[in-house]
């Protein structure tokens, strides 16, 4: 790959995403709401141009920007505030949206490249532990994105896929992680894991979506979820 952009990149998978790309000689660079907002109008195409900037010629785009609601009332169905629901569908559905807005058109128009958007185990599973269903929604809402800018970039030699992890030992997930009751629960949801995923081992799996080796690879969703959607 000539070059990376990674929207979330403060945040763990997304760190995790351009420590892997670095590792492996990949120039890239990073967004996040400190620096350019993609969450908010314009800042895609900021972030688009920006990457331009800093990289001349790149080809692959990941978006890795996500939040949870919890603190915002997001829940079950019945508690689930508005505020929970418009905030966590503006930046866990909205953001990605305007992010392949963005960067479809333009890596179609240098010569092709490949996109992977960070989804979630949690839009198909449900667990009364781990109920929250603007959360669930926002993340389940992603896959027809993906499809159809994947349908609309193949011509192109654009790509466009969703990598959907479970729940992944980063700083949104603290509560979970460290929970003395939820801990041993995640062990038994994700046995492959073994309990809460690395952000490291997500972003392994995200690096070769981009890459040529999963070439004939577009609109898929892979569940790296640590074996939580096989039950």
């Amino acid at each position: 790959m000539n070059g990376v952009l990674v929207a979330g990149a403060t945040g763990g998978i997304g760190a995790a995403v351009m420590r892997e790309l670095t590792a492996r000689g990949i120039p890239n660079v990073g967004v996040d709401r400190d620096t350019i907002d993609i969450t908010e109008p314009g800042g895609a195409e900021r972030a688009i141009e920006f990457a331009t900037a800093e990289l001349g010629t790149f080809d692959g785009v990941v978006h890795a920007i996500g939040m949870s609601g919890r603190r915002l009332g997001d829940g079950p169905i019945g508690v689930c505030t508005d505020e929970a629901w418009r905030e966590v569908h503006r930046v866990n559905h909205e953001s990605v949206f305007r992010l392949l807005r963005a960067a479809v058109p333009a890596l179609a128009a240098s010569g092709g490249g490949s996109v992977a958007v960070v989804g979630s185990a949690l839009a198909k599973t449900l667990d009364d532990e781990f109920l929250t269903v603007a959360y669930a929604s926002a993340k389940a809402a992603l896959l027809p994105l993906v499809r159809s800018s994947a349908y609309v970039g193949a011509a192109d030699g654009v790509r466009v896929n969703l990598v959907s992890p479970g729940v992944v030992d980063t700083p949104m997930a603290r509560r979970a992680v460290e929970s003395p009751e939820l801990g041993p629960r995640l062990q038994s949801l994700q046995r492959v894991s073994h309990g809460a995923q690395r952000a490291e081992s997500v972003a392994k799996v995200v690096c070769w979506v981009l890459s040529d080796e999963a070439g004939d690879l577009s609109g898929a969703e892979i569940p790296a979820d640590g074996g939580w959607t096989l039950r």
